[in-house]
């Protein structure tokens, strides 16, 4: 029944809180019951509010140490923190290779299509990874250098009763840009990024851009031409 789970009811009649320890719940559901069992009480009347009330608490009393035994806690207790796991590092991951034994010259020519002899495989894999994280590090937004300026983008051709592509230009306000590109994934108080591409504004105006290759902005070249 609803009354049997209503645990606020049950910890104001224990006069506890809900964290609480297990024993001191107990204790005080023992207190309660001999204090409203009815051979305590006189009277036909005393002993049927008693029962009641006996029996309302006992049931629960019942859910409560039920909770208990299927979660670890009293209801309404806090949830114990989950212990904090650190995360490997690469030393832990990767196994130290021992010393190489010095081999004839021979050994060491690289084989076609594969790594070269002599290189243990997991290195070799390695060094790929890293290969890949740089490329990857240097074609996200913090890491883009533009010194050389990528060549401008060729105009598509317009069809008879088509739009031509509208691209983004320095001084567009923000209504114009959303026009453009739509909404961003991201918006700050002075730039809008559109996944790892961004546009900054100053005074509603444009002022700068960023376009990724993972994501291009509809704009001439990957910055502001000065």
């Amino acid at each position: 029944m609803a009354h049997e789970t209503d645990f606020l009811d049950l910890y104001g009649k224990l006069r506890l809180e809900p964290g609480c320890s297990l024993d001191e719940f107990k204790q005080a559901y023992r207190r309660n019951v001999a204090l409203w069992h009815p051979d305590r009480r006189r009277g036909s009347r005393a002993d049927v509010l008693a029962a009641a009330r006996l029996q309302r608490l006992t049931a629960q009393y019942g859910a409560a140490m039920d909770f208990y035994r299927r979660h670890g806690r009293l209801p309404g207790a806090p949830i114990p923190a989950r212990p904090i796991v650190a995360e490997a590092t690469v030393a832990d991951t990767v196994d130290i290779a021992p010393p190489m034994e010095a081999r004839p010259a021979a050994a060491s020519v690289p084989t076609p299509g594969g790594p070269p002899r002599g290189l243990p495989l997991r290195w070799w894999f390695a060094a790929v990874l890293l290969g890949v994280g740089a490329v990857v590090w240097w074609m996200w937004p913090d890491g883009y250098v533009a010194d050389v300026e990528d060549e401008p983008r060729a105009p598509s051709a317009v069809h008879a009763g088509q739009t031509p592509v509208v691209t983004i230009a320095l001084g567009m306000t923000t209504d114009e840009v959303i026009a453009i590109e739509g909404e961003p994934t991201r918006r700050a108080d002075d730039r809008w990024e559109y996944g790892p591409s961004w546009i900054r504004f100053e005074g509603d105006q444009v002022v700068d851009w960023y376009s990724s290759p993972l994501r291009a902005l509809h704009v001439v070249s990957p910055r502001p031409r000065p």
